[in-house]
């Protein structure tokens, strides 16, 4: 049955029907409940709220895509592809999903197109729509790993920088047991580490040593 979702944007019911077409019910319930968890951070964080939601339904819109296509996506995009993306191309379905917003939806905020091109990896000097878009991309409720919800809390309780910088160590470590780890990743995790140590959210001790995942509330 159709989930009927009231986004107040003009094409909400146009982008979730590109997106039923295309993505796997799991994906599709991830997508709906990025959206949803943008709205509450638009708020929060003061981004438009069109931006944020557009960023959020658009943002895995190639996920479904195979490996060997988003490569040739991206190629006939003229995307910098690095070698870890030809390594794992995986990694592509942003900023390829970005790029056909553009070319194919008309989509000329480019604020969001950021946040979708970058939502894997981050990027220093990333907007703060992307930033809140690779925050809730891996924290957004429907997500079952105790970091998640963690994650979620540290935003609630304390400040979503705090809960950003352990997002950010969090899918770092992660990526490091399983694969490859993009060097934007470790560029992006530098870059926001010694901006909020600038900004007084987080200690030097802190940016060195983690945001502790024990912390009882």
């Amino acid at each position: 049955e159709r989930m009927n979702h009231n986004f107040r944007i003009p094409r909400a019911s146009e982008y979730i029907a590109l997106l039923e077409e295309r993505l796997s019910k799991r994906t599709l319930a991830h997508v709906l409940s990025v959206a949803e968890y943008m709205v509450s951070l638009s708020e929060l964080l003061e981004i438009p709220y069109e931006r944020a939601v557009t960023a959020g339904l658009l943002h895995d819109l190639e996920k479904g895509r195979k490996k060997e296509s988003l490569l040739s996506e991206a190629e006939a995009y003229g995307l910098d592809i690095s070698p870890v993306q030809r390594e794992n191309p995986k990694l592509l379905h942003g900023p390829v999903a970005a790029e056909e917003c553009r070319r194919k939806l008309d989509l000329r905020d480019q604020e969001a197109y950021e946040a979708i091109f970058w939502h894997t990896t981050g990027r220093p000097g990333l907007g703060l729509t992307g930033l809140a878009l690779y925050f809730a991309d891996y924290a957004e409720p429907l997500r079952d790993r105790p970091e998640a919800a963690h994650a979620r809390e540290i935003c609630e309780k304390e400040n979503f920088y705090r809960g950003l910088y352990f997002v950010a160590s969090q899918k770092l470590q992660y990526i490091g047991t399983r694969a490859t780890v993009d060097p934007i990743s470790e560029e992006f995790f530098a870059w926001i580490g010694r901006e909020l140590v600038n900004q007084g959210h987080l200690s030097e001790r802190e940016r060195a040593m983690g945001i502790s995942t024990r912390h009882e509330y």
